[in-house]
């Protein structure tokens, strides 16, 4: 399990609100944006992703001054699982070739660009997970290459099955949505162990359980994206 802000006491003693903390640091001076300089690429299905997963995720690392990329399998909106519509910047393929050290990350024929190589890579689920994402060598290899690099990835409910695929959670406890047998099969033909936690978190790996649960997995991704190198 992680922990998060409610954790955290700030000089009066009491437990705070991720809200309330977040208001004390800000009147205490102290810079917010912890993700300034640092690139996070968000993977969607190229259709049917979960926009509750989503929406918070993407509003989150952008309030911490990240340089945000969406990726999927195609350039075209992509459509949520209810009225989201999302237009990718970059394909999966393109992104690849800036996780190699290149000094510029390619985004979607030279219409965006962002220096450096992706500190965080978050794979977000929704029913279009398992048939665009679970058998999506180019993901697989872009999860492997950062973590490798010592980044920071992360899959959301039925997303996580990605990171099995990657080679990255053999004998790790990891979380999914609860009831969704066809994930949880194949986790376990990967050699993850399914556990009924909303997150879970092992060596710059996060998983979480579903959109109830992302929450508490956005300050602990933060902070350990924070800790990596910028390049």
């Amino acid at each position: 399990m992680v922990s998060g802000w409610r954790d955290k006491k700030i000089k009066t003693g009491h437990l705070l609100s991720q809200g309330e903390a977040r208001i004390n640091l800000k009147l205490e001076g102290i810079n917010m944006q912890r993700l300034a300089e640092k690139n996070i690429l968000i993977v969607i299905p190229k259709d049917y992703y979960m926009e509750s997963e989503f929406d918070p995720v993407f509003e989150a690392m952008n309030a911490e001054g990240a340089n945000v990329l969406v990726a999927s399998g195609k350039l075209k909106e992509a459509v949520g699982m209810k009225t989201g519509r999302t237009n990718p910047d970059v394909l999966i393929v393109d992104a690849i070739e800036g996780i190699t050290g290149d000094s510029y990350v390619s985004a979607a024929k030279g219409v965006r660009q962002v220096k450096g190589v992706f500190h965080g890579v978050i794979v977000i689920g929704g029913n279009g997970a398992r048939s665009y994402l679970w058998k999506d060598e180019l993901l697989r290899l872009l999860l492997n290459d950062r973590h490798r690099s010592g980044m920071v990835v992360a899959a959301i409910g039925s997303a996580v099955p990605c990171l099995g695929k990657a080679d990255l959670i053999q004998s790790l406890e990891v979380t999914t949505e609860p009831g969704n047998k066809k994930a949880i099969k194949e986790i376990e033909d990967t050699k993850g162990v399914v556990v009924n936690d909303p997150v879970t978190s092992h060596n710059r790996i996060f998983t979480v359980q579903n959109a109830d649960a992302v929450e508490a997995f956005l300050n602990p991704f933060i902070e350990e994206v924070a800790k990596t190198s910028v390049k």
